[in-house]
């Protein structure tokens, strides 16, 4: 049994041999071979093949696993490589809107100008070299309007070539999502509006503006699900990077389960799992998580990182939900004795009596010690 098989026969409740491992280790891997802060070239989960010049940089680690590319570690100590494809579609817009994308030093500017207005939104690079929003898209109410009308004229053209390649080159043991950015409450917290005006908003005489755009985009997505639903694909990743400290369990449930669900019914219709990333504070979304529909959860990782124990979530789940739980990856950082990792990862396994994928939770550090990576996913796969 190979680790694409372990992965699918969990997911469909049939019994597998041993625990899964499947570490994403694409931000270490990069930090390699490049400077911390330096700009991000691949990002977390994403799929490194072997034909490419990067891997004939210098690596700044020793011995033998110098030379390694980002895929010898996964055929070398048989881990399972989960991936996700952002780049699955392309955008396309009519009734003249534009799109621009602008670089200036460590920011980044995305504005719309359309025939009814233009809309704005800056990221700016974090000193590890990732991006965070610093300015949202809506700053009044005419913003509404604006993107609707961009969206009414975006077409999404899938592209599910990268796909097979990914599948073809990792056979055995290569396991990949389609990424749907959010949910429609999602993109408002934390792309178009931001967290402080999404709440206030929806106590203030913007809540029905907020409602009325709910509704648009969610019309405007599930028509992306249809297309996502056809991919050779076998899973969709919905991303609303869920934590209660954003969006509390009462909006969870109320702005965001509803889409969840319509969403999941067309994904089980052609036969799809359905996955959400949650890496963060989410304990108090527990009691709710079934309610979802959802397959599995993504990203999961306990104390001392974030506010739940081990044993605390493997209570939720159960044969129709199934989660990734990850060894904390700070603890990867700080020169800990190997036994601690190990301990972790075995007690994650037994918490879940195997019926888990145990990974790194969420990614590997820059600064992470692959050694201890290695032997944490010896002992959880011999469990």
């Amino acid at each position: 049994m190979n680790n694409r098989e372990r992965f699918f026969k969990l997911l469909n409740n049939e019994k597998i041999d041993r625990t899964p491992f499947f570490p994403d280790i694409t931000t270490w891997y990069e930090n390699t071979r490049k400077k911390i802060g330096d700009k991000e070239i691949f990002g977390p989960g994403v799929y490194i093949p072997d034909n490419i010049d990067f891997h004939n940089r210098k690596s700044n680690v020793k011995g033998e696993l110098a030379s390694y590319t980002f895929l010898d570690y996964y055929r070398k100590f048989d881990w399972g490589l989960p991936v996700h494809i952002y780049d699955w579609y392309e955008e396309k817009y009519k009734g003249n809107v534009q799109k621009k994308i602008k670089r200036e030093g460590r920011k980044k500017h995305v504005k719309y100008s359309t025939p009814i207005g233009d809309v704005n939104r800056t990221l700016t690079m974090g000193a590890e070299g990732s991006w965070v929003p610093t300015e949202f898209f809506i700053k009044e109410k005419s913003d509404f309007e604006v993107l609707k009308y961009v969206y009414k004229n975006r077409e999404i053209i899938p592209k599910f070539d990268k796909i097979n390649t990914f599948l073809d080159e990792t056979k055995g043991f290569g396991v990949c999502d389609l990424v749907i950015w959010r949910s429609p409450f999602g993109k408002l917290v934390h792309e178009f509006m931001g967290f402080t005006e999404v709440v206030y908003g929806l106590h203030d005489d913007r809540k029905d503006l907020i409602l009325d755009f709910i509704k648009f985009m969610e019309e405007i997505d599930l028509e992306v699900i249809k297309l996502a639903a056809k991919s050779p694909a076998k899973i969709v990743i919905i991303s609303d990077h869920a934590d209660e400290t954003l969006i509390s369990p009462r909006q969870y449930k109320d702005y965001c389960i509803p889409y969840y669900q319509k969403a999941c019914k067309i994904l089980h219709d052609n036969n799809m799992y359905v996955s959400t990333h949650l890496d963060g504070n989410f304990k108090s979304y527990f009691p709710i998580l079934k309610d979802t529909h959802f397959d599995l959860l993504d990203g999961c990782t306990p104390a001392p990182m974030f506010n739940y124990e081990v044993e605390e979530l493997a209570e939720v789940v159960d044969d129709s939900l199934y989660t990734y739980c990850g060894i904390p990856s700070t603890l990867f950082t700080q020169e800990l004795p190997d036994e601690r990792l190990v301990k972790f990862g075995l007690r994650i396994a037994e918490a879940f009596d195997r019926k888990v994928i145990v990974n790194v939770g969420d990614i590997l550090p820059p600064r992470g010690d692959i050694q201890q990576v290695i032997k944490a996913g010896k002992a959880v796969m011999n469990y």
